[in-house]
């Protein structure tokens, strides 16, 4: 069965994104989100995972991305997101650290997809569809 999967776009006021790293697994950088859980929508989930993740409440917008990954059967949408609360963070099992990145200097390591994610974020061409090859 297909996932699907909810990941946040949001900037600070200098205009840098929001990436998280990863805990467990490879530990690489992405953007904050995650599954959408059966019999939830992916507004709530994206809101869910961000809260969850980095300890801010956000309000989604726009759908800036659709990115597909057939070969691990697998959809993400990718939502701008604005800031409407913030409650305390700390590193945990799942997230190791947050930060902020400006354009031309996105963390590393992230996959294929995440980075296709990040890169995107900083464009101004409205929605965009995106198949991922994880293999590459």
């Amino acid at each position: 069965m297909p996932t699907l999967g909810v990941f946040a776009v949001i900037f600070d006021e200098a205009g840098r994104l929001l990436c998280v790293r990863l805990n467990y697994a490879s530990k690489r950088w992405t953007t904050p989100g995650g599954r959408v859980e059966t019999g939830e929508s992916p507004l709530e989930a994206l809101k869910r995972e961000v809260l969850e993740e980095t300890g801010l409440s956000i309000t989604p917008g726009e759908l800036l991305g659709v990115y597909a990954k057939p070969e691990d059967d697998d959809l993400v949408l990718s939502f701008r997101a604005t800031v409407v609360g913030e409650t305390s963070w700390q590193a945990n099992d799942e997230i190791a650290e947050l930060a902020y990145f400006g354009r031309n200097e996105l963390p590393e390591p992230a996959s294929v997809a995440a980075g296709a994610r990040m890169r995107d974020a900083f464009e101004e061409q409205g929605t965009v569809f995106r198949v991922v090859d994880t293999k590459a």
